[in-house]
């Protein structure tokens, strides 16, 4: 049998050419239209939406009136103390008084007499240990029980009373409404803010709900205390030394959102 002329392989093959030549065409198209989508989706997920730009910062209408109440609550709580710090004051409060009773109980002792020599000599003994033990300690603890007195006098005003039972109110307000902004800036693909993006960073998948609840407790925070720095997610780091109720809240809710943020980091 002959072998096939050049045109007859020809004839065999160009159909097949012009079948692949369409399959790449289709496939490149394909290729060019899931590029463009991933380009769409990585610009979402690092918060580059095509948007307007997000403002979570903006005290607008719906977050006026609870922002409003919580800056009451936070005035309210600066003369109250913590919960954790008076439980402290009041325990050193209460050693210091026990070191008094101790050494009158001592003194009162000595002073009846009818005592052995050596029960004698070590009453004495405790009663000058006492005696250093309260000179030493006596300015702090009159310091502690000063501010316990203040704490008691603030607690007492129905002014603060007021703020401070609206500002718990007003805390799962913001919080819900932290929340709504969030959605809304996801549903319409806004830009977000650098300070989002530098602390949130992609969305997480599979799972967003620790992503989700990190934002919501992120932009609450600014929220509720006032922070607009451009580029650091919390703003400066509080300090609960004053032992007040409102720095020492803010502190263990920077804490709490810092903690989440880290958690999202790979």
């Amino acid at each position: 049998m002959a072998d096939p002329t050049e045109k007859e392989r020809l004839d065999v093959v160009e159909p097949k050419v012009v079948v692949l030549e369409k399959t790449v065409a289709v496939l490149v198209a394909e290729l060019d239209r899931v590029s463009n989508r991933l380009r769409v989706l990585e610009m979402r997920l690092s918060g580059a939406g095509s948007g307007d730009n997000e403002d979570f910062d903006a005290l607008d209408e719906d977050v006026a009136d609870i922002v409003e109440a919580l800056r009451r609550a936070w005035d309210a709580e600066q003369e109250v103390l913590a919960d954790s710090v008076r439980v402290q004051v009041r325990k050193e409060v209460a050693e210091f008084d026990g070191l008094k009773t101790r050494r009158e109980a001592s003194k009162a002792k000595i002073a009846a007499g009818r005592l052995t020599r050596a029960d004698h000599m070590r009453l004495v003994h405790d009663v000058d240990q006492l005696d250093w033990q309260i000179g030493a300690q006596g300015g702090s603890a009159r310091d502690a029980a000063a501010r316990l007195a203040a704490d008691e006098r603030a607690a007492e005003e129905a002014w603060r009373q007021d703020a401070i039972i609206a500002g718990e109110k007003a805390r799962e307000e913001i919080w819900a409404a932290a929340r709504a902004r969030i959605d809304r800036a996801l549903a319409e693909d806004t830009r977000l803010p650098v300070w989002f993006r530098i602390g949130l960073g992609e969305i997480t998948n599979p799972d967003p709900a620790p992503w989700l609840l990190a934002a919501t407790g992120l932009v609450a925070y600014r929220l509720e205390y006032g922070v607009t720095d451009p580029v650091r997610p919390l703003g400066p780091i509080p300090s609960a030394e004053s032992g007040s109720a409102a720095w020492v809240r803010r502190t263990e809710v920077y804490g709490d959102v810092s903690e989440q943020l880290k958690g999202l980091r790979p």
